[in-house]
């Protein structure tokens, strides 16, 4: 595959990209639907006054058209993708299907008065794409901060800042944000406003599970409590749902004020659709009350493309997500799709796969399970393989290093009981979670076994709502006695959806508390390469790269769902460059 950096360029001429044809399903224009009860602050980058506004009309009528904000993402040395949602009247809310074409005029600055426009442009809005506009803009210098805005129908956005990637060959530190899990229902967004503030970033990292699909509602005796409740008032199943539901998340202030700020890298995971979604279904779907999957899938996905600043690099596959970034000679990024290509995860020994189905898992003995298909596969690790850069960064959405329950027997003892019984008790008897990599073993120990010929890996993992680093062993049933690493991770906690053994708190007080002391002392006697963990906040990662060594910090917000809560850094961990090891970093990034 040809990564994202070789896409053909044209020349210092300004132009636009349209978004490729997708599958026709958009809904009627009868099939509009008013976003209503939803809060919006407009106000400029860095500050100005803000108007907060208390339904769908008064949003239209304070910002119109831009009502949702603009955006940036795919950053490289000479591009960056521009976005925004373009509102022509009130009856042409997301979803509605309605509303005249609208050409809007973009522009680039060096400054934020737009004194120096470099490039410029128009491009039009449509229905099709409901209104949504992505601009490809190119011709620009490396490793640079530019200002970016909209225009149409007399009215101007607000101001964007977003910033290339450094050119090929620069040694330059790189630095994150990492976001992933913000259910709007179960929480507030503080780590995206914490992450609009700082000026520090070369991007954001989205891990999925930008939008979540469930109808209003709690997950453990109808925990957690909700605090505010997503449009539509049910479950998403159809496109014109999920664009009603990007629609209203793109309203909220936080997370609008992270994408003025910087540009961002996403990629879905399963509530996009649906929880626990893999090629051929999901958990979270009922052929018999809710229809046909690929069709519903597709409505998701297309949502998502529309809603998220993402640059297109395959013609021939319109979904197409898993996409190589470079950033100069310090990271090389893989951002991957772990749900259109996984097999049907593994059924649990107790509870079956599914949102709580993980809890006590089994083990996968399927040499055919899949979590990324094969030609992912072979397209991440050779491009690992081929790499120059410092670090090999994954962009990975569910957790990759091990979770066993129980001790397992070392390797070198199990051999001597001969092969028949060793090759049984190679793998855990129980593990943590099943519908992570944990339930795909045999594609898992593949990608191991390449890592553990390269140098300087490291996995960044969202989903799970809790923070983690850990390094990856070569063979876990060694681990104690070679303490082979082969990469490291760190892991993102949930922007707002608490963890399990929070949303168990809430229904029995402490009875969480001592689910955390259990996992905590498993995770001592049967999984001694996890190195940190946090089972209960919400929060961010910062994570840097240098020419020495890599460093996370985790950033945890008090009470997630108290939306004056604040973010107070947590803890810090950080690899040096050829160890494959996590330890304590001496400090938190400045």
């Amino acid at each position: 595959m040809a990564r994202v950096t070789q896409v053909a360029r044209r020349s210092l001429a300004v132009h636009t990209r349209r978004r490729p044809p997708l599958p026709d399903t958009s809904p009627t224009p009868s099939a509009s639907i008013a976003l209503s009860r939803r809060n919006l602050v407009a106000g400029a980058l860095g500050g100005g006054a803000a108007l907060a506004l208390a339904s769908w009309p008064e949003a239209v009528a304070a910002s119109a058209p831009f009502v949702h904000g603009v955006a940036s993402g795919d950053p490289l040395p000479d591009a960056v993708l521009l976005w925004t949602r373009v509102t022509p009247s009130v009856e042409a809310a997301p979803g509605s299907g309605i509303g005249s074409d609208v050409t809007v005029t973009w522009q680039v600055a060096r400054d934020e008065a737009f004194g120096q426009v470099v490039r410029q442009g128009t491009a039009v809005a449509t229905a099709a794409n409901d209104h949504t506009l992505h601009v490809d803009a190119t011709g620009l210098d490396p490793a640079t901060s530019y200002f970016y805005r909209f225009q149409a129908l007399g009215a101007t956005s607000r101001v964007g800042r977003t910033r290339t990637a450094p050119a090929p060959g620069s040694t330059a530190p790189v630095r994150f944000g990492v976001v992933s899990c913000a259910n709007y229902d179960w929480g507030y967004f503080q780590p995206y406003k914490f992450l609009a503030t700082r000026s520090d970033l070369h991007a954001v990292l989205h891990l999925g599970d930008y939008v979540y699909e469930y109808a209003p509602g709690g997950v453990i005796a109808g925990y957690p409590k909700n605090p505010r409740n997503a449009d539509p008032l049910h479950e998403c199943t159809t496109l014109e749902d999920y664009r009603v539901r990007h629609g209203c998340y793109k309203l909220e202030q936080n997370l609008q004020d992270l994408h003025a700020a910087h540009p961002m890298i996403a990629v879905w995971d399963d509530h996009e659709i649906a929880n626990d979604t893999w090629r051929e279904g999901a958990e979270n779907h009922d052929p018999a009350a809710e229809g046909d999957w690929a069709t519903r899938a597709t409505a998701g996905r297309r949502a998502f493309l529309d809603w998220l600043p993402i640059r297109h690099t395959d013609p021939d596959d319109w979904a197409r997500i898993n996409r190589r970034l470079a950033f100069g000679q310090q990271v090389d990024l893989w951002m991957l799709d772990e749900r259109r290509f996984r097999t049907q995860p593994p059924k649990s020994l107790l509870l079956g796969y599914g949102a709580l189905g993980g809890l006590l898992g089994g083990t996968s003995g399927d040499p055919d399970g899949s979590m990324i298909g094969d030609d992912q596969e072979h397209w991440l690790v050779q491009g690992l393989s081929a790499s120059t850069a410092r670090w090999k960064v994954l962009g990975n959405q569910v957790p990759f290093f091990p979770q066993n329950i129980g001790p397992q027997l070392p390797q070198q003892i199990t051999r001597l009981l001969g092969p028949a019984l060793s090759d049984k008790l190679e793998d855990p008897l129980l593990q943590l979670y099943v519908e992570d990599w944990n339930g795909f073993l045999d594609q898992r120990q593949r990608i191991v076994d390449g890592m553990a010929g390269i140098s300087d890996v490291v996995v960044l993992t969202g989903d799970v709502h809790q923070s983690f680093a850990s390094e990856i062993p070569v063979r876990p049933s060694n681990y104690l006695l070679d303490r082979r690493s082969a990469a490291v991770e760190y892991v993102t906690p949930g922007v707002a959806s608490p963890s399990l053994q929070t949303m168990i708190n809430q229904v029995a007080p402490g009875i969480g508390t001592l689910l955390d002391v259990l996992l905590t002392a498993n995770n001592t006697l049967s999984n001694p390469w996890l190195k940190y963990a946090e089972g209960f906040k919400t929060g961010c990662m910062i994570v840097d790269f240098s020419t020495q060594r890599v460093q996370s910090d985790w950033f945890l917000v008090d009470k997630g769902t108290d939306p004056g809560s604040p973010v107070r850094w947590a803890a810090s961990r950080q690899t040096v460059a050829g160890s494959r090891r996590v330890t304590t970093a001496a400090k938190a990034l400045v």
